[in-house]
């Protein structure tokens, strides 16, 4: 039956004022125990957080100011939990709180399963989590990243009570400033229907405080993992799921666009299936790639193994790859970013976190290393592991107990900072990350009556880290509305505009 779980819904979120007084409180330290100052890069492993109580469920985000944003939960008790917030602003060798949710009218609630992401274009920083003991989604605008009290008024929250609980292994994922959406997997009885383990989606379409909905698939009332990720034009999830017809564990990818159709049941679909399992999918973006790594023992010796599918024409096509592994050795629970063709994979063998990385899309992988510094003390659970261009937030258990510590990617990071009209159309490209660029194609195209110079392109062929490049359209002539696609690295960024002859004037 075709019909929306929850249709869209109009949002007023609740600002939290009273949050603000307390936001700077211990922001110098972590907590009791040791300072944010003691912690130094140990062959690329910093410590970064070191409460006694077990701390869990990483998130990172690189943020427009350069640094360096980790969330995760630490739980009291069975119904105490809070979230907490640290930055770094020296490329991640030191650490200081800035903010959690133990303040306020949130000191009370389970609070777990965070989420941050910085959309592109964007000057701010979104954010999610779970509160399962009051039965409420919370949401996160932060403007300005060193200002505690930007956590606090930024804050808002949705009223689950009534059709769904049990949420957990939250994902995110942005286009640009005003549309955002957030996955989740949660037990929703309403309607009828009991989907024990509902894969869902919550769309932001008019920005954080406009219209958003909340959709699942009543066809698969059981799914795990589940993933999302934004290309130039579409939201994709993707979730693994007990095939009864194969008797396996399949996987289950959907897309489509929550503007033209908000029940994400009526989306296309396809179920990826193989004569053994694929299990805890890994899903990343960048432009109209895509690529997705998962668990599977479809192999000699029957250990799990890592098998990549990767797309680079917005899912039309997919082919099939495999990561280098070990025999009767099982390779677990990988996460993946894209920046253009690159994409970096890390997974966990023996207990030991581990790094490999594919320059074209994922076709042929390089021989994963091992990046932890102490054998045998990373956690291998759902969330244990969060890998972003900003780099790897990961559990470690080498002290007693669960801490969180963070690993830097030096790694050029390629966006296209702004596009700019008069005679012709140039942009802006620029490198944000801590590592030169080198042969970054680029590309300008124009969707229209646009009767000469609709596609431009080129190479830059160096562009240092902080650096930035501007490149121009070639000769341009046509007359009314366009849409102006420029793309370089990988990264996209789309604008309207008028051309007026070789003008374009209005982006």
């Amino acid at each position: 039956m075709k019909r929306k779980i929850l249709g869209i819904l109009v949002c007023t979120l609740f600002v939290f004022s009273a949050f603000a007084s307390a936001a700077t409180e211990n922001n110098c330290r972590i907590n009791n125990k040791i300072s944010p100052k003691t912690m130094k890069v140990t062959m690329g492993n910093v410590q970064i957080s070191s409460d006694p109580l077990d701390e869990k469920h990483p998130t990172i985000t690189g943020a427009t100011d350069g640094s360096i944003l980790v969330a995760y939960d630490r739980q009291q008790s069975s119904l105490l939990s809070h979230i907490h917030i640290i930055r770094s602003d020296d490329d991640g060798n030191t650490w200081s709180k800035i903010w959690d949710t133990n303040r306020g009218d949130t000191q009370v609630g389970l609070h777990n399963w965070p989420v941050l992401c910085t959309p592109p274009g964007g000057e701010q920083i979104f954010g999610s989590w779970n509160d399962e003991a009051s039965n409420v989604i919370y949401f996160i605008n932060v403007t300005d990243p060193s200002d505690p009290e930007s956590y606090s008024e930024g804050m808002g929250y949705y009223d689950a009570d009534g059709w769904d609980y049990d949420r957990h292994t939250f994902t995110i994922a942005a286009f640009d400033e005003n549309r955002f959406g957030i996955g989740h997997v949660g037990h929703i009885i309403v309607s009828g229907y009991d989907l024990p383990y509902s894969c869902q989606l919550i769309s932001f379409t008019e920005g954080y405080s406009g219209s958003f909905g909340i959709t699942g698939d009543e066809d698969y009332p059981i799914g795990y993992n589940n993933e999302i990720a934004v290309t130039s034009n579409l939201y994709w999830m993707v979730w693994d799921f007990p095939n009864e017809a194969t008797e396996t564990s399949d996987l289950l990818l959907k897309w489509g666009d929550p503007v033209e159709e908000g029940d994400c049941h009526i989306w296309p679909d396809v179920e990826i299936t193989s004569s053994a399992d694929y299990i805890d999918p890994a899903l990343a973006s960048s432009g109209n790639n895509l690529c997705i790594v998962c668990m599977s023992n479809d192999n000699i010796f029957g250990d799990f193994d890592l098998v990549c599918k990767y797309s680079t024409d917005e899912g039309s096509t997919w082919h099939d790859a495999t990561v280098p592994s070990q025999p009767q050795v099982d390779d677990k629970s990988p996460e993946i970013f894209m920046l253009g063709s690159t994409v970096f994979c890390a997974f966990i063998r023996n207990n030991n976190l581990y790094l490999t990385k594919s320059t074209d899309f994922g076709q042929t992988w390089d021989d994963p290393e091992q990046i932890n510094d102490v054998d045998g003390t990373v956690v291998e659970e759902p969330e244990a592991v969060y890998n972003s261009s900003a780099g790897i937030a990961r559990v470690d258990t080498r002290n007693g107990n669960e801490d969180i510590y963070y690993y830097g990617l030096a790694t050029p990071i390629i966006t296209v900072k702004s596009i700019s009209g008069g005679f012709g159309v140039s942009a802006i490209i620029e490198n944000t990350g801590k590592t030169d660029a080198t042969d970054i194609s680029w590309s300008i195209d124009l969707d229209g009556l646009v009767l000469i110079g609709a596609h431009t392109e080129g190479t830059i062929s160096s562009l240092a880290a902080g650096g930035s490049e501007t490149v121009k359209a070639g000769f341009i002539f046509g007359l009314g509305k366009a849409t102006i696609t420029v793309t370089a690295g990988g990264a996209t960024k789309t604008t309207e505009g008028t051309v007026l002859g070789p003008f374009v004037i209005g982006l």
